[in-house]
């Protein structure tokens, strides 16, 4: 983009973060559709391989994506030429999955040991 002089850039930290939290939604929808239409046949690589990607998208892509879409929804905020309604959004969203992520690791560890 090219500056002009006397023209404000419009910023879209807002708009990244919900495109972030929408993305971390489709990459868990992907991953647990994935997993559930496994066909119960598969060779026991292909189930390995599958585990792994499983674990990979929930317990480090999305978290990750989610955490930078709440700084970008708090960057939002702070900006004077950025949309903050989509900002707030953002946080919303990113925060809520995060808060639900959480507490899915918590109700299992909770379990851990209690089917001995």
């Amino acid at each position: 983009m090219i500056a002009m002089p006397g023209v404000v850039g419009r910023s879209s930290f807002g708009k990244r973060s919900v495109i972030l939290a929408l993305l971390a939604f489709a990459m868990d929808f992907a991953a647990v559709v994935t997993l559930a239409l496994m066909p119960g046949e598969a060779s026991l690589a292909a189930q390995n391989v599958l585990g792994g990607v499983f674990l990979v998208v929930f317990l480090v892509a999305a978290p990750l994506a989610h955490i930078t879409g709440v700084v970008f929804g708090l960057m939002a905020l702070g900006r004077s030429n950025d949309n903050r309604v989509l900002g707030i959004v953002g946080i919303i969203l990113n925060g809520l999955s995060l808060v639900i992520g959480l507490f899915f690791v918590w109700a299992a560890t909770k379990s851990v040991g209690a089917f001995r």
